[in-house]
C-alpha cells in the first residue's frame, strides 16, 4: 500500500509542475513558467496537530514534466516511487515488495490528476502572495473544491529558486520539505524513469 505520507508528497511536487499565470508575482511564475524538469536532495518532516514530530525522513527527487517523477528515500528507510507517465511502481527495499498500479488510478484523488492542464489552476485554486519570511516570497494554494484532501499548500522561493513547501492536510498535520542541491532544466537520462524490477521481489498489482 502507498503510504499517506508518500501520497502528500506527490501532491505537493505535480503541483509545482503545473505552471501558473504571468498575473502572479515573478519569482513564482519564473520558476514555474520555465521549469521542463528539476532534480534535487531533501529533508521531509512531518507534524502533528500539537506541531509535535512525527517522522524525518531524506532522500531525492527527480521530476519531468508533465507526469514522470522519480522519488527515492534513503532513510530512515529505504523506498523508491517510480512514475513513467504510465503505471507508479512502489518498491520497498526492506519488505522485498513492489506495488505497481496505473498511474491515473493511484493518483486519481490528487490536485496533481485534476489539474493536468494549467488553464484549470485558478478554476480549482486560490493563489496569495504572503509576506516575505526570512528572506524567502511565499506563496499559499488554496483549493476550491471542498474535498481535496488538504487544506493549504505553501512554497518559499529564494532568488527565483524553490526552497520549501509545506502542505496542512484536512487532519491538520504539517508536512514539510527542504530542497537541496535544486537543479533545474538539466538533461535527465531516460531510464531515470524507467523501472526494472529485482529478481525474486513480490510484484502486487499489474505486470
Amino acid at each position: 500500500m502507498i503510504k499517506p505520507l508518500f501520497t502528500r508528497v506527490v501532491i505537493i511536487l505535480n503541483l509545482c509542475l503545473l505552471g501558473l499565470s504571468a498575473a502572479q508575482a515573478s519569482s513564482l511564475n519564473d520558476f514555474f513558467a520555465h521549469t521542463r524538469n528539476f532534480s534535487a536532495d531533501f529533508n521531509q518532516s512531518q507534524f502533528d496537530t500539537d506541531h509535535k514530530l512525527i517522522q524525518s525522513s531524506h532522500g531525492s527527487i527527480q521530476v519531468e514534466r508533465p507526469d514522470k517523477f522519480r522519488l527515492q528515500y534513503f532513510k530512515p528507510y529505504k523506498q523508491l516511487y517510480v512514475a513513467d507517465g504510465k503505471k507508479l511502481w512502489s518498491y520497498d527495499e526492506d519488505l522485498e515488495q513492489i506495488i505497481v498500479k496505473p498511474q491515473t488510478k493511484a493518483l486519481a484523488n490528487s490536485p496533481a490528476m485534476i489539474l493536468s492542464s494549467v488553464k484549470l489552476l485558478h478554476d480549482n485554486y486560490q493563489v496569495s502572495h504572503l509576506e516575505k519570511k526570512q528572506g524567502a516570497d511565499w506563496y499559499r494554494l488554496t483549493p476550491r473544491q471542498d474535498d481535496a484532501g488538504f487544506e493549504s499548500v505553501f512554497l518559499a522561493f529564494k532568488n527565483n529558486t524553490l526552497t520549501k513547501m509545506e502542505m496542512l492536510d484536512s487532519f491538520g498535520q504539517t508536512t514539510r520539505l527542504k530542497f537541496n542541491h535544486m537543479k533545474v532544466n538539466i538533461p535527465l537520462a531516460d531510464k531515470t524513469f524507467k523501472f526494472t524490477p529485482p529478481k525474486g521481489v513480490d510484484i502486487i498489482g499489474q505486470k
